[in-house]
């Protein structure tokens, strides 16, 4: 890498940025650590991409300070640029040039670069090497593009909803390649709609909603915090049935608390396996006919206890 690195390579203190009225990005303040997959994630419009554009230099804060491999996002604009790489969302490139060609074109804008070879092997590109950009899935696009910023040998990797569009087995496969990029010396900032992408990448995350940051730990704690052990999921049928009314009573009895995304859908969080499923059967006593599953919770029930709802694949809230 370009040098050793402080202990966190990003640190954020009461940034805001606006837009006449519009708050976009409203008094955040985290710090990323060294060789972390630090994950944003939030709805569509929660501020996530706003925010990692300030700290590329994209846009000026309306107040508040950051530093990026501490130097300061304003005053020393050039450094931070330097030292960084970004994959947007929308990422484009030349169609009709190969991969080798795309990322040596990029190489060619730095000093002190890595070997196209290098990053070929690091992405696992190789027998794309000669292949138009044009050509490829979308899977190996976003990969090219991950090793289009990885051959200027950044310090911090900026990743903008990577996975987006990519079917389930590119979305893995990327996984894959993001995943290595810590012990190689890169810190990934990673902003995402996806609960399971959260779970499979991030090291610590940060949960983004209207501007402002709810909640930051690691997957595991936040899951501890808010979402318990384990949850009851209950869809209930679209005609009205005698046990409706005892299942939804049943179930706001045991839960520690209980959420309703819809008419159709309540969801229980239990703190005790053994209650849980005591619960679980006796619910099943009421009408087997009901679809009621138990499973452990996750990143989805954590969001929907931070920010009082869930979100659909689009990234919207529900």
């Amino acid at each position: 890498m370009a040098g050793d690195t402080p202990h966190s390579v990003v640190q954020v203190s009461n940034l805001q940025k606006k837009y006449g009225s519009t708050t976009a990005v409203d008094d955040v303040s985290f710090e990323i650590h060294t060789d972390e997959i630090f994950g944003l994630l939030g709805p569509n419009g929660a501020g996530k991409t706003t925010l990692v554009e300030l700290l590329q230099g994209l846009r000026t804060p309306t107040a508040g300070a950051a530093t990026v491999l501490g130097y300061d996002i304003q005053d020393d604009l050039y450094a931070v640029k330097d030292r960084i790489g970004v994959v947007p969302q929308s990422f484009h490139t030349f169609e009709r040039l190969s991969v080798r060609e795309n990322i040596a074109l990029m190489r060619d804008l730095y000093s002190d670069p890595l070997a196209v070879e290098t990053v070929l092997d690091r992405l696992d590109l190789d027998d794309y090497a000669d292949t138009a950009f044009g050509s490829l899935s979308g899977g190996f696009q976003r990969r090219t593009g991950i090793a289009m910023a990885l051959v200027s040998d950044p310090d911090v990797l900026f990743l903008d909803e990577p996975t987006t569009g990519l079917d389930p087995a590119a979305r893995r496969g990327t996984w894959q390649q993001i995943d290595q990029l810590p012990a190689l010396g890169t810190t990934v900032v990673l902003t995402t709609h996806y609960m399971d992408e959260i779970e499979a990448l991030a090291d610590r995350v940060a949960l983004m909603v209207d501007g402002g940051i709810r909640a930051i730990d690691t997957v595991a704690a936040l899951v501890e915090r808010y979402a318990g052990t384990v949850k009851i999921n209950v869809t209930l049928p679209k005609s009205t049935a005698d046990g409706d009314d005892q299942i939804m009573t049943t179930l706001r009895q045991r839960a520690r608390e209980t959420h309703q995304p819809d008419s159709q859908e309540m969801v229980g969080i239990f703190d005790d396996q053994q209650t849980a499923q005591k619960t679980f059967s006796d619910l099943h006593g009421i009408d087997p006919n009901y679809s009621i599953e138990l499973v452990s919770a996750g990143m989805e029930d954590v969001f929907l206890e931070v920010a009082g709802s869930t979100l659909d694949t689009a990234g919207n809230r529900r």
